[in-house]
């Protein structure tokens, strides 16, 4: 197949023939000062073609094919866009923006880090998010869009059932995940499984990645990183629907169905997409069978703005959690050795209740109550003492509420901004386990709560060309931890955990121009350890009794990260280089063994450990039709000692475990006509070590695979294919080391062979 490959890419190059061009120019302004805005965005909606703005706020744009809609934005102040119909030519137009009046921008300002702040982040928005969105979970979005993330597929699909990420080498439970600020993390254990609410990606207007600390957000620390998603926008829609049909490799089958209403009597919105989504997955009885539900209803008056916003979603899926032993893979990749019977039942729902108030002209409050809440079942299958198949089931049940309140305030000329807040939340947890079919008598039950009160203030202001930047958060969080004692067959309390954390950031950016700025900063940010993590199983019992009673036998883990880059934005290049350096100190890290019922991997501290390395993400656009993109990390990581508590030896000098020097990813675009476009995709990721003695037999190997997608667009129409690891290469993504015939081999997950999906969008 690869003879075809270069002929067929060469053939789209020199397809197109001539067009006709209209050069676009003028100045953009603020409407309430009439200052000229240098740095503003000018983009052709759809497309990867745009510019900035100079000193003097104009720009020029050539439009390849027209109609297009230009989009003018600027941070604070409302987009604007228009329709040019003209098809050669030129055409003078001037832009005057307004200030935000927009609920979601003021909401997404206090969360989030603008273009210029000293925060090493990359923001992915609705056109792109589509490029390559065919109903996939999100991590699996984010891995081709920012730099340093690493995801799995337990399905071998790397679409749905369960998967997790890893952001410069750190696990998912370490990485802040929010929707409109409302944490989607569970709070005592702290990861995020999208499989729960499928399609999530279709609801989203934006998503903003940060790595490193960041700036403050709410739920769990900013440690590794931040993930702020940005619900579909209400107010600047249009009266829509929109039905997508999904079908592909594994018997994939997806429909779904979208509504907006636009703004109705200019102060009313609503908008909902159901989906349903089915697939047998690639490894075996690794099936998903999943629906989904979003909406968001929105009021907008002259000062007072009120949206509401959820979510809700159940999956089955069967469980495929267990890495499998190299020989077994080699000789059926499609080995699982979890039971065909064992499939869970689980589902996720949450709502947000937003009000903002403009006090005046630069000054709004924004508050936000929200409850979220997920449960369901979760059947593990073993032989028992005589052969007999059992099962046991690990039924728990979340409940979350939560209240945060910003208040955003800006100068007149806008040259400083100052942000607050508080959150406050309470986080409940019932875990269950029985005996199947014995659901209603549970031979173990216990209870976890999980407090926190949180303040933040940050500022940015502008000294001639310098930004100068300031975030301070404090956490303060308690764990109650409540035994089964008729399970322990003893009287047992377990003290409250307690713990406070001051959490600063400083930094400051330099604009050389408009479209150049540097900058660095200095952040910290301490972490509890999760409940997994204290009693390193999924119940209290007399193994880690007294672990769990010891306030000091998992210490909160640290990390101080120092962060500098170089950013350029301009009309054929917009691009960020960056190098970062995280000492940690105490880090919970994962050591290659999994806790007893199989499901997570223990985590162990670390007492001093550092990751350094430089990223680079950039889109070049040498011609109207061609953008090469991708980005690349440089990734060193460092244990200093390692003790195995079954071992004398102490190891030193040592790699995290599934911490790859290298992570590549690579786009090259053509769109030779209106109605196509087309797309070559390398992923490369290096070799890393399964456990952190860094034995040379038990690694994960490196890869290279390469995706391809062709998009056809008919009017508002199109129809998507996506042909993925199209040399069919073998790889794995994560693992761990297994016993096989008594002796210690690499275990893996299998990722997905050669696949193809096909998606249509119909839009009315």
């Amino acid at each position: 197949m690869r003879m075809y490959v270069l002929p067929l890419l060469v053939a789209l190059l020199l397809a197109g023939g001539a067009w006709a061009q209209v050069e676009v120019s003028g100045k953009i302004t603020d409407a309430e000062t009439n200052e000229s805005l240098a740095g503003a965005n000018i983009i052709v909606v759809g497309s990867n073609k745009g510019t900035v703005s100079d000193t003097e706020g104009k720009y020029t744009i050539t439009l390849d094919n027209t109609p297009a809609t230009l989009s003018v934005s600027f941070v604070g102040l409302e987009e604007k866009r228009i329709s040019i119909e003209q098809s050669d030519g030129q055409i003078t137009y001037n832009f005057a923006l307004n200030p935000s009046r927009s609920l979601e921008a003021v909401m997404i300002k206090a969360i989030r880090a603008d273009q210029k702040a000293p925060v090493t982040q990359k923001t992915v928005d609705r056109e792109e998010i589509e490029e390559i969105y065919v109903g996939q979970d999100a991590l699996f979005v984010l891995e081709r869009k920012t730099p340093s993330i690493l995801s799995y597929s337990e399905s071998g699909t790397n679409l749905t059932n369960y998967g997790q990420m890893r952001l410069r080498g750190i696990d998912q439970t370490r990485i802040n995940i929010t929707l409109n600020g409302v944490p989607l993390n569970d709070m005592i254990d702290q990861g995020v499984f999208f499989s729960n609410f499928t399609d999530f990606g279709n609801s989203i207007e934006s998503v903003q990645v940060q790595r490193g600390v960041g700036t403050s957000t709410n739920g769990t620390a900013s440690y590794a990183g931040s993930i702020n998603f940005e619900s579909v926008n209400l107010r600047d829609t249009i009266a829509s629907a929109e039905a997508q049909l999904l079908a592909g490799s594994f018997n994939t089958y997806r429909a779904s169905g979208e509504v907006k209403t636009g703004l109705l009597h200019d102060k009313f919105a609503f908008y909902s997409r159901f989906t349903r989504t089915t697939s047998d997955g690639y490894r075996n009885h690794t099936g998903t069978d999943a629906y989904s539900f979003f909406f968001s209803a929105g009021y907008f008056g002259e000062k007072d703005m009120v949206k509401v916003t959820g979510f809700t979603g159940r999956t089955k899926n069967d469980l495929a959690y267990l890495p499998v032993a190299l020989p077994d893979i080699e000789a059926d990749p499609k080995t699982n050795y979890v039971s065909d019977n064992d499939i869970d039942n689980f589902g996720q729902h949450l709502v947000q209740l937003e009000y903002t108030r403009f006090l005046s002209r630069n000054t709004s409050l924004v508050s936000s109550l929200y409850y979220g809440g997920a449960g369901g079942s979760f059947p593990a299958g073993f032989p028992d003492d005589n052969g007999d198949f059992m099962q046991i089931d690990y039924p728990l049940y979340n409940n979350h509420y939560g209240f945060m309140s910003y208040v955003n305030h800006s100068s007149d000329n806008r040259r400083w901004d100052i942000n607050g807040g508080l959150h406050l939340y309470t986080f409940q947890r019932e875990n269950i386990e029985t005996v199947i079919p014995n659901f209603s008598s549970p031979y173990y039950e216990d209870k976890s709560r999980k407090d926190e009160f949180s303040l933040f203030a940050k500022a940015s202001y502008e000294l001639g060309n310098l930004i100068l930047f300031g975030d301070l958060q404090f956490r303060a969080v308690q764990l109650d931890m409540t035994p089964d004692e008729n399970f322990l067959g003893q009287e047992a309390s377990i003290p409250l955990r307690e713990w406070t954390f001051l959490n600063p950031k400083v930094g400051v950016t330099y604009e050389l121009n408009p479209t150049l700025n540097f900058y660095a900063s200095y952040g910290r940010s301490g972490r509890e350890p999760t409940r997994t993590d204290i009693l390193g199983s999924t119940q209290i019992n007399t193994l880690n009794l007294a672990d769990a009673q010891d306030p000091d036998a998992v210490k909160a883990e640290y990390v101080n990260d120092f962060e500098g880059g170089v950013r350029i934005n301009n009309n054929v290049l917009t691009a960020q280089a960056n190098l970062f350096y995280m000492q940690f100190e105490n880090e919970i890290a994962p050591i290659g063994e999994a806790i007893p019922e199989g499901f997570i991997q223990l985590r162990k501290n670390m007492p001093s450990s550092y990751r350094r390395g430089i990223e680079v993400d950039w889109e070049y656009r040498p011609a109207s039709k061609i953008s090469v993109g991708g980005d690349v990390t440089y990734m060193q990581s460092q244990i200093d000692e390692y003790a195995p508590e079954d071992a004398d030896q102490v190891y030193t000098d040592v790699e995290p475990i599934i911490s790859p020097e290298w992570i590549i990813n690579g786009s090259l675009e053509y769109r030779p006509t209106t109605w196509l476009a087309v797309a070559l995709s390398p992923r490369y990721v290096s070799e890393s070590y399964l456990e952190p003695t860094n034995q040379e037999s038990l690694v994960l190997p490196e890869y290279l695979i390469l995706d391809s997608r062709a998009t056809f667009s008919l009017g508002k129409h199109s129809l998507s294919l996506q042909f993925n690891n199209m040399f069919d290469k073998q790889y794995y993504s994560y693992g761990q080391p297994v016993t096989y015939n008594g002796a210690l081999v690499p275990g893996y997950f299998v990722q997905p062979p050669r696949n193809l999906y096909a998606i249509l969008r119909l839009r009315f």
